[in-house]
């Protein structure tokens, strides 16, 4: 599943990173990509570590050279002493497109192995991926997934940078579990969203922490946006939310997670997101007659065919069964359950509108 935060700054949201990780960022903008590499060079320069930067539209290497330089007062002596060094898309991809995955792996292993010698903490390094096209989308896909794995327990951490405009939802989800970690900006915020499964059936925790955080005081609407946030980032004009707010205990947002971050998959696989027509709609309202019941209806439209999933998943099977009046008919794709709410949990009433 994903979990995710706003961090209060970039600086904030770089302590969060660790080594092992490996976290994808999508961009829409040089702009985006300036907000979130230069700090994060900037922080690894700080830290005694190796950086390696491969630059690609629109962002290149001679405005990462210049914008970094105007961060750091000492980044020239550093670029000497080659703790950076900064490609440009024909400088790094010419030379690394021929080799096998192995290979490239074999490449971040070994340049590790380099810097630890030198006597830098790790290795940490980034990657544009507006190269990618349909036919090297799959084969790219197969490498980052061997990355994931390579960069665990190692002192590496890797930041691949994806541009929004050329992925589809279901290219997004895909990208997401191949990386433990995605950046993603929302109503001008970025987001650290934690991909808490490494396939769509199986749910796992992470040594970042729980599905919400310490000291959980957030709202439904909240919770909803996080298991969005990367696709409300993309199409703002193409998902809504509708419902007032309703604070969630922590027990009570940690049963709903994996129930929404399973309809986020499906519709991204095979719903309103994974066409460029569709439309997501979520309402809710708690409804107060003797308990206090929290209504749920969340519906998709404009899906020109829908490909109904053959095996339920474990959110599904987890949750449905500790729900009651729990319904999903696939008619565009419409799914309505309610769940009593615990007298911790603290909710205004809105009706659907």
């Amino acid at each position: 599943m994903y979990s995710s935060r706003s961090p209060r700054s970039i600086a904030e949201l770089d302590k969060l990173f660790r080594s092992g990780d490996h976290v994808c960022h999508f961009f829409r903008s040089a702009a985006d990509l300036s907000e979130i590499l230069v700090p994060y060079f900037k922080v690894g320069l700080e830290r005694n570590e190796l950086c390696v930067w491969a630059t690609s539209h629109p962002y290149g290497k001679n405005r990462a050279v210049s914008e970094l330089r105007a961060a750091m007062s000492d980044f020239d002596r550093r670029s000497a002493a080659g703790q950076i060094q900064i490609f440009d898309h024909d400088e790094w991809y010419g030379k690394h497109a021929v080799m096998s995955t192995a290979e490239k792996i074999q490449c971040w292993l070994s340049q590790k192995n380099a810097a630890v010698a030198l006597g830098y903490v790790g290795l940490r390094c980034s990657g544009n991926t507006s190269f990618l096209d349909e036919r090297t989308w799959e084969e790219f896909l197969v490498y980052e997934r061997a990355v994931n794995e390579a960069f665990k327990d190692q002192p590496i951490i890797g930041l691949c940078s994806y541009g929004l405009d050329a992925c589809s939802a279901d290219a997004v989800a895909d990208v997401m579990h191949c990386h433990q970690f995605g950046l993603a900006k929302g109503r001008g915020r970025w987001r650290l969203i934690d991909v808490r499964s490494q396939d769509h059936n199986t749910s796992t925790a992470t040594e970042h922490g729980s599905f919400t955080p310490s000291g959980w005081q957030g709202g439904l609407r909240w919770l909803i946006e996080d298991q969005l946030a990367i696709y409300i980032g993309a199409y703002p004009e193409r998902i809504t939310l509708k419902g007032g707010h309703v604070h969630l205990s922590e027990s009570l947002a940690n049963n709903l997670g994996p129930l929404f971050n399973e309809l986020v998959i499906n519709a991204a696989k095979y719903g309103a997101l994974s066409s460029t027509q569709g439309k997501l709609l979520v309402q809710w309202r708690v409804v107060v007659n003797g308990s206090r019941t929290l209504h749920i209806k969340w519906s998709e439209r404009g899906i020109s065919s829908l490909t109904i999933p053959n095996n339920i998943g474990l959110g599904t099977q987890l949750i449905a069964g500790t729900l009651q009046n729990y319904t999903r008919v696939f008619d565009g794709m419409e799914c309505t359950f309610d769940l009593t709410m615990d007298a911790r949990s603290l909710e205004v009433w809105l009706p659907f509108k």
